[in-house]
């Protein structure tokens, strides 16, 4: 007898794109809306924090499966060190070069923002409260952007028909 958690890395290679796209969002959107849902709900005393709690467990749960999704798919194919044909490394390049894109769209964002609020507002002060969920979605999403990026390019693997058809 296999444990629910095996069966999902085995079937994890066998994806379709849209499950993989869905995990992909998922994996992206969980952490954010939960440090989202704290600082407008929990934060100001909009929402208890008895009543918070199943939920923020629920968006992070969202957020590690997405992860473990992804990491399943990708099967260790967004390392530069893995053994891959011409295909498959040409597939990984993509990957993160696109992981490198979005990369420096949410900083070039980030950093426009600051200046932005800075010339309105003034200086900016940043405490580590403030900071600390921007260093653990840092350690969560970099290394994980490559395997996403590939997780969400690539094509869906030809089933059985396509390669009977193509005899």
């Amino acid at each position: 007898m296999t444990s629910p958690f095996v069966t999902f890395l085995r079937f994890m290679p066998r994806a379709t794109r849209r499950v993989r796209r869905v995990l992909v969002a998922a994996a992206f959107l969980g952490f954010p809306l939960l440090n989202l849902g704290y600082a407008a709900l929990v934060a100001p005393g909009r929402l208890g924090t008895a009543v918070w709690a199943p939920i923020a467990i629920a968006l992070f749960s969202i957020t590690l499966i997405g992860v473990i999704g992804i990491y399943g798919c990708a099967r260790g194919r967004a390392d530069m060190t893995s053994k891959l044909d011409e295909r498959q490394r040409q597939v990984r390049d993509e990957a993160w070069i696109h992981a490198y894109g979005v990369l420096i769209v949410a900083v070039t964002a980030v950093i426009g923002v600051l200046a932005v609020v800075a010339s309105f507002v003034g200086p900016i002060t940043i405490g580590m409260t403030e900071l600390t969920p921007f260093i653990v979605g840092i350690g969560l999403y970099l290394p994980l952007l490559p395997s996403a990026t590939l997780t969400w390019s690539e094509p869906d693997a030809p089933t059985d028909a396509d390669a009977d058809s193509g005899r």
